[in-house]
């Protein structure tokens, strides 16, 4: 409970909203898929490179 409580306190002083945690958390997931899309970009341009294509 004093957990719960403590978290809830620092939510409140750091002056954030629940919707500037949940844009703050989609950013990161969006910068996740942004770097998995460009990882998979690069094995397919080395795979068709070494293809030939």
């Amino acid at each position: 409970m004093k957990s719960i409580f403590a978290l809830m306190l620092s939510l409140i002083l750091s002056g954030c909203t629940a919707s500037d945690w949940v844009e703050a958390a989609g950013g990161i997931m969006q910068a996740t898929d942004k770097n998995q899309k460009d990882a998979r970009d690069n094995r397919i341009k080395a795979a068709n490179k070494a293809a030939g294509y």
